[in-house]
C-alpha cells in the first residue's frame, strides 16, 4: 500500500492540521517517493491558495496536489475529521480511516455514530488515543496514532523564509494560535497584566491566529490597557510558521500556551523544535509534550500568577531551558511518524 493516498478535510484554512498534512508530504517525499498524496478540501476557509502556494514552496507539488473530488481508487482514504464524508465512502469499494484531531468535544461526537465497528480510528498521540478510548469505550486495537512531528530533521523544511522582528526593547512573549475560548488567549492577557505591574516595559505581548467570534481580542486588549504593550499578527503563511518562532528565539523570547484543551499541540512542539522556550498550561496533551520537564516548562491551567511566574523565570534562565529543548524535539522527528505509517499500513492490510 505505498502508490496513493487521500486526506479529506473540511475546510482549508490556517491551522495545525494544514501544516500537519504539509509535515506528512515532506516526511513521504524523504522516505516513500513513490507515494503520490492527494488533499481534498471540502470547502475554502481561507486557506487554500495558501496550501497550495506552500506545496509549491517547499517543493512537493511532483508528489501532492490538491483534488476537488475523489479521483478514482487510491490504496487508503483518510477522512479527518470529516463526517459530512461518511456517506459519500461508505458507497465506495474503497480502504479507509477516520482520523480523530479536534480538541473540541463536540466536534468529536460523530465517532460514537461511525457506521461500522471495523473503522479504525487515528489519533496524533498516544494520550489523545487513550482519551478517545474512555470516551468512546473503544478497544485498543479500534484505535491508533498517527503520531504528529516537525520536520525539523528533513532537506525540505530547510529554512528558506526569515522574518525580521523590529528592534523592541522589550522581550516578545508569542501567542501562536487560534484566538477563542479552548486556545484561551484571555489567561494570557491577564498574566500580562501582572508581568507589566511588576516588571513594566520588559515585555511585549506578540498574537498571531485567527480571530473568532468568541473572543474580541481588541476589545479585551483595550479593557486592560494593554494596547500599548501588544502586536496582533493577522494568521501568516504556511512556510512563515517556522520563520516567525525563529524570529521570536533570536529576539530573546519565549512561546506560551495557555490552551484548556489540545490534542497534541502542534504550535507548542513547533516552539520546541526551533528551540524556543515554551511555558505551557498543565493539561495532560501538555505535559507529555515536555516529559520529564514538566516542573520547568508547564504552570497550573487557570491560574493567571502562575503563568505570569513561569514567563519571568524561564525568561530568567533561557540557557538552562535550551539543553532540555534540544532533548524534547528528538521525540518529534519524521522518524517516528514514518514507524507509525508503516504499523499502520501493516495493521490494515492484516
Amino acid at each position: 500500500m505505498n502508490t496513493s493516498v487521500c486526506f479529506v478535510y473540511p475546510w482549508a484554512t490556517f491551522g495545525g492540521c494544514e501544516r500537519i498534512l504539509l509535515n506528512r508530504v515532506m516526511a513521504f517525499k524523504e522516505h516513500l517517493p513513490d507515494l503520490r498524496v492527494d488533499f481534498l478540501f471540502l470547502s475554502d476557509g481561507g486557506g487554500l491558495k495558501d496550501f497550495q502556494a506552500a506545496l509549491k514552496a517547499y517543493q512537493l507539488t511532483e508528489v501532492a496536489r490538491t483534488v476537488t473530488a475523489l479521483d478514482g481508487s487510491y490504496d487508503l482514504v483518510s477522512l479527518i475529521d470529516c463526517p459530512q464524508f461518511l456517506d459519500e465512502i461508505a458507497g465506495r469499494q474503497q480502504k479507509y480511516i477516520v482520523e480523530c484531531h479536534t480538541a473540541y468535544t463536540n466536534n468529536r461526537k460523530y465517532l460514537a455514530q461511525l457506521r461500522t465497528s471495523e473503522t479504525i480510528i487515528v489519533t496524533p498521540s498516544q494520550h489523545f488515543s487513550a482519551q478517545i478510548r474512555r470516551e468512546f469505550s473503544l478497544s485498543g486495537e479500534r484505535v491508533r496514532e498517527l503520531r504528529n512531528f516537525v520536520p525539523w530533521d528533513l532537506p525540505s523544511a530547510t529554512q528558506f523564509q526569515r522574518i525580521q522582528l523590529p528592534e523592541w526593547g522589550a522581550r516578545p512573549i508569542l501567542f501562536f494560535g487560534r484566538m477563542d475560548h479552548l486556545k484561551d488567549p484571555i489567561a494570557l492577557l491577564d498574566a500580562f497584566c501582572l508581568l507589566n505591574k511588576q516588571h513594566r516595559d520588559e515585555y511585549l505581548l506578540l498574537l498571531c491566529g485567527p480571530q473568532t467570534t468568541e473572543i474580541d481580542i481588541s476589545q479585551a486588549l483595550s479593557a486592560r490597557k494593554l494596547l500599548d504593550s501588544t502586536v496582533v499578527l493577522p494568521p501568516i503563511p504556511f512556510p512563515s510558521a517556522q520563520a516567525l518562532l525563529q524570529a521570536v528565539a533570536n529576539r530573546g523570547g519565549l512561546f506560551v500556551s495557555p490552551s484548556q484543551g489540545e490534542s497534541f499541540g502542534l504550535s507548542a512542539a513547533e516552539a520546541i523544535c526551533t528551540p524556543l522556550p515554551v511555558v505551557l498550561s498543565d493539561i495532560e496533551a501538555h505535559q507529555a509534550l515536555v516529559a520529564p520537564y514538566q516542573a520547568q516548562f508547564t504552570y497550573p491551567q487557570g491560574n493567571p500568577k502562575a503563568l505570569a511566574e513561569r514567563i519571568h523565570h524561564l525568561a530568567r534562565h533561557q540557557e538552562a531551558s535550551h539543553a532540555a529543548l534540544l532533548t524534547l524535539r528528538q521525540q518529534f522527528s519524521a522518524e517516528s511518524f514514518m514507524y507509525d505509517w508503516q504499523s499502520l499500513l501493516k495493521h490494515l492490510e492484516t
